[in-house]
C-alpha cells in the first residue's frame, strides 16, 4: 500500500493513497512520483520503502490515516473482483487491508475521501460494496486516463488543494516564474538585448528538445517557414499533441491539439524564453476547462 505516515520520522504526509497491489500498484507508484515532483517533497509514503522492519502494520496504518488530510482510493479494473486463495472476494473479508483502510478513512469526518478511477474502471455502486463502505459509492470520483494523464493529474492536484493539502506545485511554480522574470528583465536592462526575441536568430533559440517536469518533451523543429511542436508522451514515447509555435514581442505562443482525441480540444501556451536560452516559463490554458496552469520547460539532449 501507499501510506502517508513515516514510521520513526518526525514527518506527516497529507495524502494517503489506498490501492490494491494486484490491481493498481504501477499506477500508485506513478501517482506518488508525480506528486513528489509537483510538490517538491514526498507527499505519499510507500510502505515497501519507508515502514521500518518490525513496525506494527495496523498501528502505522491507523496513524497515517489519522494524520492525513485526504485519502485517495485508487480503483482499477480488478479492484472489486480480486479474490483470495479460497476464491473469496477480498473486499468482503473483514481483515482485508484495503477494506480496513477505506473504513478508517470514511469514519474520519476530518478526512476527504476521493475515489480515483484508472484503467477505464467504473465507479462501484452501493450494492457492490460491504455495508461499511457503501458511502464510497456516493463520492465524486476523479478519472486518470493514460491519454491525458498530465492534465488529469493537474485536476487531481486542484482537488487536493481544495481539501487543504499545502505546499502545492502551482504556488511554487508561480513564485519561480516570478523570480525567473525578474532575473530576465534585469538581464535585459543590464545588457540591452531587448531585441533577442526578434529576428532570424529566434528559430535557433527555440528549436530543439524541451523537457516537461514529468518526462514528456517537446520536439521543436522548423517547418514551412515557422516552428512546429510535437509533444512526445513520457510513457508511450509517441507524439500525442502537436501544433505551431509563434514568436512575438511578448515571447512564444504555442497551440497544441491532441493527436488521439476526438473532441476539439486545444492547449494554449504563453511562454517566456530565459536569457540563457535554457528554459521557458509561462502558463497553459486548456480550451474545455477554466483557469491557467503554470508550465516550465527545460532544454535537454535527445533521449
Amino acid at each position: 500500500m501507499v501510506r502517508t505516515g513515516v514510521q520513526g520520522r518526525d514527518m506527516t504526509h497529507e495524502v494517503f493513497v489506498s490501492y490494491r497491489r494486484a490491481d493498481t500498484s504501477g499506477h500508485a507508484g506513478r501517482i506518488c512520483d508525480d506528486l513528489e515532483r509537483l510538490y517538491g517533497h514526498p507527499v505519499a509514503f510507500r510502505d515497501v520503502e519507508n515502514i521500518v522492519g518490525g513496525s506494527d502494520f495496523v498501528d502505522v496504518l491507523e496513524q497515517a490515516i489519522s494524520r492525513a488530510r485526504v485519502c485517495v482510493v485508487l480503483i482499477g479494473a480488478t479492484w472489486l473482483s480480486e479474490v483470495d486463495a479460497q476464491g473469496r472476494q477480498r473486499l468482503f473479508l473483514p481483515d482485508d487491508h484495503v477494506r480496513r483502510e477505506i473504513e478508517l478513512a470514511l469514519a474520519n469526518s476530518r478526512l476527504r475521501v476521493i475515489p480515483v478511477l484508472v484503467e477505464g474502471a467504473a465507479m462501484p455502486g452501493p450494492k457492490d460494496l460491504p455495508a461499511s463502505m457503501e458511502r464510497l459509492a456516493r463520492l465524486q470520483a476523479v478519472e486518470l486516463s493514460e491519454s491525458r494523464w498530465d492534465f488529469d493529474m493537474q485536476r487531481l492536484v486542484r482537488v487536493l488543494e481544495g481539501a487543504g493539502v499545502s505546499g502545492s506545485a502551482p504556488a511554487r511554480m508561480k513564485r519561480r516564474m516570478a523570480v525567473a522574470l525578474v532575473v530576465l528583465l534585469a538581464g535585459l536592462a543590464v545588457f540591452g538585448v531587448g531585441s533577442w526575441l526578434r529576428g532570424s536568430g529566434d528559430t535557433d533559440r527555440y528549436a530543439g528538445l524541451w523537457y516537461l517536469p514529468n518526462g514528456s518533451y517537446w520536439n521543436v523543429t522548423a517547418r514551412d517557414g515557422g516552428l512546429w511542436v510535437d509533444e512526445v508522451h513520457y510513457d508511450s514515447r509517441e507524439v500525442w499533441k502537436r501544433g505551431p509555435l509563434h514568436i512575438g514581442d511578448d515571447g512564444a505562443r504555442v497551440t497544441l491539439s491532441p493527436v488521439f482525441e476526438n473532441r476539439p480540444i486545444t492547449f494554449e501556451h504563453r511562454l517566456t524564453l530565459s536569457g540563457d536560452g535554457r528554459s521557458m516559463t509561462g502558463g497553459v490554458w486548456r480550451s474545455d476547462r477554466d483557469g491557467e496552469q503554470p508550465i516550465v520547460l527545460v532544454r535537454g539532449p535527445r533521449p
